[in-house]
């Protein structure tokens, strides 16, 4: 049984829609551990100052891991690293990840030492609407996470490589490890740390986050680590392809904080509010953008480094159509039952119905950009899969210069709203513009044939609200919503008569993903029929 499960572990995933069903599920044992998280933080603390704090002090430890790693090292290393397995000797392709594990370890390592040392001089500028106390443990917390991102930077490197590979498990399971540090923080800890403990929880987390991806890439072929250089060829290359990505993450992240700075000046819980509907929010990104947009960046990267446009289009064509089948009734969905979500999800201890009616407020706004959203990780990927990290830069520097723009003259009229209706439209204006720029780079895209799929799928998902409404409120007067079964029971009416609408509505279209997920349906779980031909074909490729 050990050997089955560690053969699987270890297993390469083959075709797009099954490393999406592998990601795709981890994402969402990863987001339910995220809202076990979330309830635990607000059950124990609720939208006060305690989280306030918290968030604040996540907030540029955070900036430093996605602003060196997260997004500009899969940026340069994953197209580099594949090119060196399919062009080069497997020797080589390692010689390369060992190279770039060292550097990336030793520019952490001195990057989150000075950082934590110097935390008293920036973590003040980004909370001006803190007290001297909230401030002083703001900086407190920060000085401990600084130690994360040295263990998410080295995991981050596991992670390329395991997605170079295609082996998406362990990559997938890391970030419920990563969850469960910090729930062990805030019921282990926390009782005698208080919100020191959860910020401990954090450091946990990383470690436990790298170690997991660690585990099958010494498996693969890492051997070990060499001295730092930046002198070997694809280093170089890797380096130049991450400048313009980590310049746009950092317009980005400091967007981001402006956006905290803002909320800071707001009413106390502002901060928590902002960033719990967040993470709620960010469940079905997660679940389908994030998933399909990992699982098409290698095949992209390989047809792109073959100059094969026309596969190229394919892929990224049937990855934006599986996108928004799934993530447009996501969206109906969450927007029927926001208020049940933020409760059920929430709602315990300290976090009161006033907290819950604040957050679902929240998201709400958040949920009408959640296609676009969902979309912008797979565009921005298709251009570094062609090795164009600078088109996606000025196009987020676009978007983040809106955001703050806007958000600085709605943040007076609608407060914390106003912040996310900012940020809504600047993700809109980032998907526009990089579809755009990739008509204008590649000529067409086949969007006629993603249009019709995308109206036919927008008209099904609209079927949820008009039939989940009225069973919604009939269940809301036939109970008080006072006990966790009652909501749980409205919920899954509604979502039951919602999803029916769905369904019926995309078969009278007769939609061609909803006729390929009922196929693959009944050919993966019921074990009949033959693969699917069509769509899929794009990603063996």
């Amino acid at each position: 049984m050990i050997k089955i499960l560690t053969k699987w572990f270890h297993a390469e995933t083959n075709g797009l829609t099954a490393a999406a069903i592998i990601i795709g599920t981890a994402a969402l044992a990863a987001d339910i551990v995220g809202v076990l998280r979330d309830r635990t933080l607000a059950s124990t603390f609720g939208a006060g100052n305690s989280l306030d704090v918290y968030y604040a002090a996540f907030r540029i430890p955070d900036f430093l891991y996605t602003l060196v790693i997260v997004g500009s090292l899969s940026a340069g290393f994953i197209p580099v690293f594949a090119e060196y397995l399919e062009t080069r000797s497997t020797e080589q392709a390692w010689k390369l990840a060992e190279n770039v594990l060292s550097v990336v370890g030793a520019c952490m390592a001195v990057f989150c030492a000075v950082l934590a040392l110097a935390a008293p001089i920036p973590v003040p500028l980004t909370v001006p609407g803190f007290d001297a106390t909230k401030t002083a443990q703001t900086v407190q917390l920060a000085q401990i996470m600084f130690l994360s991102p040295f263990f998410l930077g080295l995991s981050a490197v596991m992670g390329g490589i395991l997605q170079a590979t295609r082996r998406f498990i362990a990559f997938s399971i890391a970030p419920v490890a990563y969850n469960l540090g910090i729930i062990f923080g805030a019921l282990v800890l926390a009782p005698e740390l208080g919100i020191v403990g959860v910020a401990w929880g954090v450091v946990l987390g990383a470690f436990l986050h790298f170690l997991i991806q660690a585990a099958v890439v010494l498996r693969l072929g890492l051997r070990r680590i060499p001295r730092p250089s930046f002198k070997q060829e694809g280093v170089t290359r890797i380096l130049k392809l991450m400048a313009p990505r980590t310049a746009g993450l950092a317009v980005s992240q400091l967007n981001l904080v402006v956006l905290l700075i803002f909320a800071s000046t707001l009413s106390e819980g502002s901060v928590a509010v902002f960033n719990l509907a967040n993470n709620l929010q960010g469940f079905p990104v997660s679940i389908i953008g994030i998933s399909y947009a990992v699982a098409a960046f290698p095949i992209l990267s390989k047809a792109a480094g073959r100059k094969d446009i026309a596969a190229f289009k394919r892929a990224l064509g049937a990855a934006a159509r599986k996108i928004c089948f799934f993530i447009l009734p996501m969206t109906a969905l969450f927007f029927l039952l926001r208020a049940q979500i933020v409760r059920l999800a929430l709602g315990a201890g300290v976090f009161g119905w006033s907290d819950t009616i604040r957050t679902a407020s929240v998201l709400g706004m958040f949920l009408t950009s959640l296609v676009a959203q969902s979309l912008v990780p797979l565009l921005a990927r298709a251009f570094y899969a062609l090795q164009n990290t600078k088109t996606p830069l000025w196009i987020g520097l676009a978007s983040e210069i809106a955001n703050i723009g806007l958000a600085f003259w709605l943040r007076g009229p609608y407060g914390i709203v106003g912040l996310v209706i900012a940020f809504s439209v600047a993700t809109y204006v980032n998907l526009f513009l990089l579809i755009w720029q990739l008509r204008r780079q590649h000529g067409r895209l086949g969007g006629g044939e993603f249009t019709m799929s995308f109206v036919k799928s927008a008209i099904a998902s609209a079927a949820i609200i008009v039939a989940g409404y009225p069973v919604r409120q009939y269940i809301g007067t036939v109970f008080p919503l006072e006990t966790v079964w009652q909501l749980v029971l409205q919920s899954t009416a509604a979502s039951l008569a919602g999803l029916g609408g769905f369904a019926l509505v995309a078969w009278l279209l007769k939609s061609g993903e909803f006729r390929e997920f009922l196929s693959e349906v009944n050919r993966r779980i019921f074990k009949h029929g033959p693969p699917v031909v069509g769509a899929e074909e794009a990603q063996n490729l």
